[in-house]
């Protein structure tokens, strides 16, 4: 559905739509090889086509990152369905809620902050700083979350080694 908007969105454009097709090659071959380090590529690349300069876009800029995100929420969540270990019954319906929560959530957000864009703001050292700081706390954010998400991959799978019954051999045993 991306792709279709913005092909449409630069029809005179032979680099929005090669853009646009590899972005949806990429997606599919991601997908299909069940290799998740290609998503984030092809999510960049509509975000990149959709920002070539054009008259109009048919959909609004905070609806089409919005749809991003979710693309790449159920790109990942495809890929998830395929471990082996599932996840306990019942899961499929409050995450499916909790993408389109947030989905919807992005939208009045990323219109919030495209509004606050557009306003005309004096410049002064101190904005900057306050600017600057935001920037530095985002990223430590970040970090943190991905320090934290990688102690929990670790968790999880010292838990799935624990279930795994390692092969011993008749010689190994005492």
């Amino acid at each position: 559905m991306l792709g279709v908007a913005t092909a449409f969105d630069a029809p005179q454009s032979g680099l929005g739509l090669l853009g646009t097709g590899a972005a949806t090659l990429l997606l599919v071959l991601a997908l299909a090889a069940a290799r998740p380090a290609a998503v984030p590529f092809a999510l960049l690349l509509l975000g990149a086509v959709y920002a070539l300069p054009a008259g109009h876009h048919v959909i609004a800029v905070p609806i089409y990152g919005s749809v991003l995100l979710v693309c790449g929420e159920l790109a990942y969540w495809s890929l998830d369905e395929r471990i082996r270990e599932r996840a306990d019954a019942g899961v499929e319906l409050p995450r499916l809620v909790a993408i389109v929560a947030v989905g919807v959530a992005a939208i009045p957000v990323s219109a919030l902050v495209l509004a606050a864009a557009d306003t005309d703001v004096a410049r002064s050292p101190a904005g900057t700083a306050v600017g600057a700081a935001a920037i530095v706390a985002c990223v430590a954010l970040l970090v943190a979350l991905a320090h934290l998400r990688g102690g929990v991959r670790a968790q999880q799978r010292a838990v799935s080694d624990r279930f795994v019954s390692p092969t011993v051999s008749p010689t190994q045993q005492n």
